[in-house]
């Protein structure tokens, strides 16, 4: 597959790079190929984990990526809320160590119910700082006027268990509660296509989008006119197809990376 016409090759990394803890066919080597050839890369992920623990994952596997490469939807709520909240945010963490890691000394920490607060960052209910009692300071906060701030929209992610709740159904959760609306930072939202084509210097339309879900990935890409190859190694089936309008379809499909 001819890769020159692009300015940089975007790729989602689960269900496209690996799945759980195991590279995909063709991944290794196809991130070979880009960094043998200069050619301009990124890797793109709804984690909510920061690039750096990402980089280290794909480590584990045999994977080399520096976290320069990663932009994670945790990534792109940090910058987020630092851009919206300038100068000192003032911040409930409802999500993971790794929000906390990337926000550390560019915020004030909302501990308590009660006390002045610009946003509440929502992660999944399962992350390590998600607890009942926490989930109740952060609905008190919210009705308060805090603003809802969820990594991502994903309704459900896959793990080692099946099917989880997302950042999504929390946020759903809480901002039917609250009477909030909330805000995501994570695919398929072109605020986060924008930003990461920001920080590589690079325009939408001369970029190519591999990815494995036809909602966040092929959808979230075509939206801001980026060229899209879907893979059928993760969500998307090609039976899927048949019920996207022509504007969304992919421009291309492959079994999986081997073929490109």
């Amino acid at each position: 597959m001819d890769l020159s016409e692009y300015q940089a090759i975007l790729l989602d990394l689960d269900g496209t790079l690996y799945h759980h803890e195991h590279p995909l066919p063709g991944a290794v080597n196809l991130l070979l190929r880009l960094q043998a050839e200069g050619k301009l890369f990124a890797c793109l992920s709804n984690s909510t984990s920061s690039p750096v623990r990402i980089a280290e994952r794909l480590m584990r596997m045999g994977v080399s990526v520096e976290a320069d490469h990663i932009y994670s939807a945790a990534a792109a709520t940090a910058d987020y809320v630092v851009q919206t909240f300038a100068p000192r945010p003032r911040i409930f963490n409802l999500s993971t160590e790794s929000i906390r890691e990337m926000l550390e000394g560019q915020v004030d920490w909302v501990q308590q119910d009660g006390e002045p607060c610009h946003a509440v960052i929502v992660g999944t209910p399962t992350n390590v700082y998600a607890t009942e009692e926490r989930q109740r300071i952060a609905l008190g906060l919210l009705r308060k006027g805090a603003q809802l701030v969820g990594i991502c929209a994903d309704r459900v992610y896959p793990s080692t268990r099946g099917l989880e709740f997302g950042v999504g159904a929390l946020s759903a959760m809480l901002a039917y509660a609250a009477g909030r609306q909330p805000v995501f930072c994570g695919k398929p939202q072109p605020v986060f296509f924008n930003k990461l084509c920001t920080r590589l210097s690079v325009d939408p339309k001369r970029c190519l989008l591999i990815g494995d879900n036809l909602e966040a990935d092929i959808v979230g890409a075509k939206n801001v006119g980026m060229k899209t190859l879907l893979t059928l190694t993760g969500v998307t089936r090609r039976r899927d197809l048949s019920a996207v309008a022509a504007e969304w379809q992919p421009d291309g499909i492959v079994e999986d990376l081997s073929e490109v």
